[in-house]
């Protein structure tokens, strides 16, 4: 029995490798064992049936098995210690338990050899010689060489053939599903194999290393707590992404199961119906009220974007039945088209997470992302019809491509409540009390570790951290496709096109040449700005008149805050309507148009 348990120990001592002890306790552990062991220490090893007893030379008394992860120590600590370490270095130094390894794989070859005697016997006595060659042993024959002097050859196969939904199983569903968020970020990998297969993310600078035993749990990782276990699931992932698995499906179906009740889409669809065939004129006031319980059922359901449909329906026929100069019949039928066909595709059988996306969410979700460069292009006042007041800062992502917002909105139709627009766009950063939003929006900036929603919306929350970078000439950094560089190829592309018909708002970076003119079109109650880009194409910017602005708008029709000579940059809104601007931007200045031309 101290035999088997010997070679079952050798293979372990084959495999403590200094990486492997060091990411399975720490460095400063290993580098005292090794010391100890300087010093003179000692260790003499009894042999068990399934475990080996360690007594070093200072009396302490170790319990090691054929795993790292379990073992027992006489000193106070209830987690890995030098001790332990010292028994598995000590052993590997003078060549502990090789004997009866080698005596122990001597007497399995001497079987192995038996049966394949008693094999060729059987064969000589049928007329079937194939069955000699069938009789093979149930594993390789292990020499002594081969497992006292390298590593064993290891499998971590089980990281691609087992199936998603079971190596997720041990953790959160919430943890998956940020752990996913975080694919839509590059990020270069380096795999090495030895011991442990490591798996580094050279971007956020963390490795896992993932061991042999099928369980994502158990890999190791430095980062302490539920960080850790965070990287565990990215690394996982975007080991498996790497090596040609797709996981999105399947991860769908896990994480965001929807299931819309029949009864709930049939009424939806009845009163959507009774509504467009009776119109408005002869339709009672009471039917507003319908729309009021199927958002509620709708809520119960699990089916936000339907509740919100349902009640804005009821809201827009609340402002009819008032007869509100706000009622628009234009988006009470644009309310119906999207509740209709949102209805019509969740009973129909389509991907889980397509499906999942029709129903929304009740509340936007923030997930953590390790590291975003954020290219700051202006921030943008606005005002809505229902009376909120706020300010938008917009930055753009080279990595992937994508628009970043940062939004501060404050409702102003209680009495006494206001917005200034200007106190708040003087305010701190919610990420860096020494930066304020206005120099944030103007800059480079590179936050670690801060949180972000499926819209690009970043938190206010967390605890990121926030650096400036040298902020790049506008015209040197890549802006991919959101940088347009005729206007007459814009003109030509507009906005995209809806689900439900019309051109829907585009954010856009324009490079232009020159401003020809700006004028005040009383009729339009605009300014107009004229520009050209270096082709010579005209392009018409609008900034629509508002008390608010009044001072902006002055300025700039006066010729102040209009970029100097030479190629500038247009931060605009491309809408249905025209082209609204935002913001100029000229080698690494940048201008605001309404926030910093009425300070």
């Amino acid at each position: 029995m101290g035999n088997e348990m010997a070679l079952r120990f050798q293979r372990l001592i084959a495999l403590c490798t200094e990486d492997y002890l060091i990411r399975y306790a720490n460095k400063g552990l290993y580098n005292r064992a090794l010391k100890d062991m300087e010093k003179g220490i000692t260790v003499n090893y009894a042999w068990g049936r399934d475990n080996v007893t360690c007594t070093l030379s200072d009396g302490t008394v170790c319990t090691l098995t054929d795993s790292i992860e379990r073992f027992d120590c006489s000193c106070p600590s209830d987690k890995i210690c030098k001790h332990v370490l010292i028994g598995l270095l000590y052993a590997a130094h003078h060549g502990v338990g090789e004997e009866e390894a080698a005596a122990s794989t001597a007497a399995v070859d001497e079987d192995r050899g038996q049966t394949a005697d008693q094999a060729a016997d059987t064969s000589e006595e049928t007329e079937e010689s194939p069955a000699v060659s069938s009789v093979q042993p149930t594993c390789a024959p292990i020499g002594k060489e081969s497992e006292t002097k390298a590593s064993p050859k290891l499998d971590f196969s089980w990281l691609l053939e087992r199936e998603i939904a079971e190596l997720i199983a041990p953790f959160q569903a919430a943890k998956v599903e940020e752990a996913a968020f975080r694919l839509r970020y590059q990020e270069e990998l380096t795999v090495s194999e030895g011991s442990l297969l490591v798996v580094r993310m050279n971007r956020s600078g963390v490795e896992v290393a993932f061991t042999e035993s099928p369980d994502v749990s158990r890999a190791l990782c430095a980062v302490p707590g539920a960080d850790g276990e965070m990287y565990k699931l990215e690394a996982l992932l975007r080991y498996r992404a790497s090596r040609g698995r797709q996981d999105q499906d399947a991860l769908a179906r896990q994480l965001t199961p929807v299931a819309a009740p029949p009864e709930l889409l049939q009424q939806f669809r009845e009163s959507v119906d009774v509504l467009l065939r009776g119109g408005l004129a002869r339709l009672p006031r009471s039917f507003a009220a319908r729309f009021e319980l199927l958002a509620i059922a709708a809520r119960s359901g699990g089916l936000p974007n339907l509740e919100r449909e349902a009640r804005g329906i009821h809201g827009e026929l609340e402002l009819f039945f008032a007869r509100h100069v706000r009622f628009s019949v234009k988006a009470l039928l644009g309310r119906l088209s999207r509740a209709a066909l949102m209805v019509e595709a969740l009973e129909r059988d389509i991907a889980p997470a397509r499906k999942a996306q029709l129903a929304g969410r009740f509340r936007s979700r923030y997930y953590t992302v390790p590291r975003l460069d954020l290219y700051g292009l202006g921030a943008e006042p606005w005002e809505t019809r229902s009376g909120y007041r706020g300010i938008t800062y917009y930055f753009y992502c080279a990595e992937d491509g994508g628009i970043y917002t940062y939004a501060q909105a404050r409702p102003a139709y209680y009495e006494g409540a206001a917005f200034d627009y200007m106190q708040h766009y003087q305010e701190r950063t919610p990420w860096k009390p020494d930066l304020t939003l206005r120099t944030a929006s103007a800059s480079m900036l590179s936050m670690r570790s801060i949180k972000v929603n499926d819209e690009g919306r970043l938190s206010a929350g967390g605890s990121p951290s926030v650096s400036l970078l040298d902020r790049p000439a506008v015209g040197d950094f890549d802006f991919g496709s959101l940088r347009v560089d005729s206007c007459a190829k814009l003109s030509a592309e507009g906005g995209g096109i809806r689900l439900f018909g019309g051109k829907q708002r585009q954010l856009k970076l324009i490079r232009a040449s020159a401003v020809q003119g700006c004028v005040y079109d009383y009729r339009q109650q605009a300014l107009q700005l004229q520009v050209v880009d270096a082709a010579g194409d005209p392009l018409e910017l609008l900034l629509p008149y508002q008390a608010n602005w009044g001072t902006a708008l002055n300025r700039l029709e006066s010729g102040r805050g209009l970029p100097g000579e030479g190629e500038f940059y247009i931060f605009a809104a491309v809408e249905p309507s025209g082209i609204y601007p935002i913001s100029f931007l000229q080698g690494t200045a940048q201008l605001s148009l309404k926030l910093d031309l009425q300070s």
